[in-house]
């Protein structure tokens, strides 16, 4: 029984849930792995190779994979006869061959179209963590394999007919934190735990040296390994260097090849570094998610490599979550193959419909995959709108969504910003996920809508959406049409690319990067801030000219870094870069609150209300600039009006006729000053209640009186 699915997320315009897809010239990390209409899956080591004139990706713990022509158009195959697992996918003599970790089985693909493989050998040992075969120029076929704290990374050659050794296996070679800093798993780094309250990390501890990846260029054996587990947001990717497959192996000082800690996606580990069609290197990686309360997963990202003239293997990381063109658009050689696009929506102001407890709207714009903003409910028309300053040409808009107060656990994550699909056949019978529309606005009025997806029938959790017609607009507004599983309406980043008249990029002259004296892995940099700067990047290496690593770092000045590598020297540089939009600083008095509340409380009556509650007891925080606030459901009785753990501001009997009426704009039955209010010696107003009757309840407004 075979299935095959069309993924046309991308290539060419189709209709998706009523909605004209166009062809896209980029995507942006993350990426999500979605198969139909089944929720996302795994996104976990990944490898892509290039069979036939074919891409082909394979993720693990799915009996099935992917191909395409051009890495936009993809076909889902069901394999039922594939390794599944951890797997190793490799050419050999004109045919696929494929193990799976700790698994003796080796298997062929008879049609790898149509999801047919058959057993063909057994290996010598079910020990081979990680296993990745590696078939050389002259046809010789290889076993890497190494998951371990404390074991090497090994190889050994085994005979193409029977899959057996060929010998001992060798180790080549194991973790080195001394001397490695970015192998180092640090407690600041770890996401989530994987101990679950057993033990805490230590402040130092060896990592998993895990995924070899083997590839050849120009003579060279690059053996690629990840480092140092998935629930550190400095998960990466190092590599060694030989001149013979079996070793021995140099470790590469330029290391790490990837690695990505700060900005909206971070991890850059247990991956496969390929070549496209056009001979550019990529590299694929795992990556860590998190996804709803307590759900937390892997997704995957892609970077551009490269192998300089000088043999050094090397990424571009530093706008690893900005759009890139995709394969067939990027230039040949290098990495550079970033949309010179800006975010125009980082740290800018948000308004938002309501917030549910602490999930700050704030949380959606601030570049941290961890934090989220979700609204009260789940309801159509709950709304998150972001205020970009002033207008700029929008290009692409990336809804990464969370999924709080959902009730089924949060997924996993995958590939669905390059890929995705649904089965025709099952339309009526296909499920919904985040449904939603986006409009723009020059003036917070009037609105166009300019994506609309109401039927979405793909679990998308980063939606990037590049925009056919860029659209000039200063505000961008998101819809809630319907969510799933009974969650709030959650958005853990709304991000908004495009560009401004105004955007520019510009070196800092003035900063000091200082090595830690006692500990060479360790350097602190610190430079003078540029005024209306979005962000900065902090670009590092061992040679002046080859500056291959680097930080992205939103609003501060200062990074402290424990990526370097103990033996080499480093060079340094600080770029600063923005959208030339205003730059918005929140002002939290104004957002969280002055601190000050208001309680009311229903009681027998009379006595210091502040340190007593009662029946009914509500309260209200006072914000700065807000001059009306509202308590509801008021009946007839004694209440008291406080500020809360303070004096008592009123207290009294309120009647039926106090609190009920029956006309159409009811007038206030009671009144009274509350307080005088103030800055320092200089009267600024007064705060004033009114008892509002109504129909059935009354409701007890606070207003500020200037």
């Amino acid at each position: 029984m075979k299935q095959i699915l069309k993924w046309t997320i991308a290539g060419m315009a189709i209709m998706l849930a009523g909605v004209t897809v166009h062809a896209q010239h980029t995507f942006a990390n993350p990426l999500d792995v979605v198969v139909g209409n089944e929720p996302a899956i795994r996104g976990g080591e990944p490898v892509v190779i290039i069979f036939e004139d074919n891409y082909f990706l394979f993720v693990s713990h799915r009996r099935g994979y992917w191909y395409s022509q051009d890495f936009r158009d993809w076909t889902y195959v069901d394999a039922p006869g594939y390794p599944a697992g951890v797997v190793s996918v490799v050419e050999m003599d004109g045919k696929l061959i494929g193990c799976s970790m700790n698994n003796r089985n080796v298997y062929r693909a008879i049609d790898p179209y149509k999801g047919e493989w058959e057993k063909i050998g057994e290996l010598s040992s079910d020990r081979y963590g990680d296993a990745n075969m590696f078939v050389d120029d002259d046809g010789r076929l290889y076993m890497y394999f190494g998951w371990s704290q404390i074991m090497p990374f090994q190889v050994v050659e085994l005979d193409k007919e029977t899959f057996k050794e060929k010998g001992e296996p060798k180790p080549l070679f194991w973790s080195d934190i001394k001397n490695h800093g970015f192998e180092v798993r640090k407690p600041e780094d770890v996401i989530y735990s994987i101990f679950n309250g057993r033990r805490d990390y230590g402040p130092e501890e060896l990592p998993w040296i895990e995924g070899p990846y083997m590839i050849k260029h120009n003579g060279k054996y690059y053996l690629q390994y990840a480092a140092i587990g998935l629930e550190f947001i400095s998960y990466s990717h190092g590599v060694y260097v030989s001149d013979s497959p079996m070793g021995p192996f140099t470790y590469s000082e330029h290391n790490p090849l990837t690695f990505k800690t700060s900005g909206f996606q971070v991890g850059a580990g247990h991956g496969s570094t390929f070549k496209d069609k056009k001979g550019n290197f990529w590299t694929i990686c795992m990556i860590p998610a998190q996804y709803g309360e307590g759900g937390r997963g892997s997704e995957l990202a892609i970077y551009p490599s490269a192998v300089d003239k000088q043999g050094v293997m090397y990424s571009n990381t530093a706008l690893g979550d900005y759009p890139q063109y995709y394969p067939d658009e990027r230039k040949v050689g290098g990495v550079d193959n970033y949309v010179d696009w800006k975010l125009l929506s980082v740290n800018k102001k948000a308004i938002v419909s309501s917030t549910f407890e602490n999930y700050a709207p704030a949380q959606a714009l601030d570049e941290d995959f961890k934090t989220c903003w979700a609204a009260a409910t789940g309801d159509a028309g709950e709304f998150f709108t972001v205020d970009l300053g002033d207008k700029a040409t929008i290009n692409a808009i990336q809804l990464n969504w969370d999924h709080i107060g959902a009730q089924r656990a949060g997924g996993r994550g995958g590939f669905g910003g390059m890929m995705g699909g649904a089965r025709p056949q099952q339309a009526q019978a296909e499920r919904l996920y985040q449904c939603y529309e986006v409009f723009v606005s020059d003036d917070n009025s009037n609105w166009t809508k300019i994506i609309s997806k109401p039927q979405n029938k793909m679990e998308l959790k980063h939606d990037y959406n590049e925009l056919e017609n860029p659209v000039q607009a200063r505000y961008v507004k998101v819809v809630n049409v319907a969510t799933y599983d009974n969650a709030k309406f959650s958005i853990k980043d709304l991000r908004v690319f495009g560009t401004t008249p105004k955007m520019k990029t510009q070196k800092v002259t003035k900063f000091m990067a200082v090595r830690n004296p006692e500990d060479r892995r360790e350097a602190n940099v610190i430079w003078e801030p540029v005024a209306g700067a979005d962000g900065y990047i902090v670009r590092y290496g061992i040679e002046k000219k080859k500056l291959y690593n680097s930080y992205i770092v939103y609003g501060k000045n200062e990074l402290y870094m424990h990526s370097l590598n103990t033996s080499p020297e480093y060079y340094f540089e600080v770029e600063a870069f923005t959208s030339g939009l205003p730059k918005y600083t929140e002002n939290p008095r104004e957002t969280i609150g002055l601190g000050a509340e208001l309680q009311i409380a229903q009681r027998g009556g009379g006595g210091n209300a502040g340190y007593a509650q009662g029946a009914g007891t509500r309260y209200i925080m006072l914000k700065e600039n807000v001059n009306e606030y509202w308590f509801d459901d008021i009946t007839a009785g004694t209440w008291t009006l406080s500020h809360s753990y303070g004096p008592v501001l009123w207290s009294g009997q309120l009647s039926e006729a106090d609190v009920i009426s029956n006309a159409a704009n009811p007038q206030p039955t009671v009144t009274a000053k509350l307080t005088l209010l103030g800055e320092g010696t200089k009267t600024t107003g007064t705060l004033e209640m009114q008892v509002i009757p109504g129909k059935e309840k009354a409701r007890i407004r606070i207003v500020v009186v200037k």
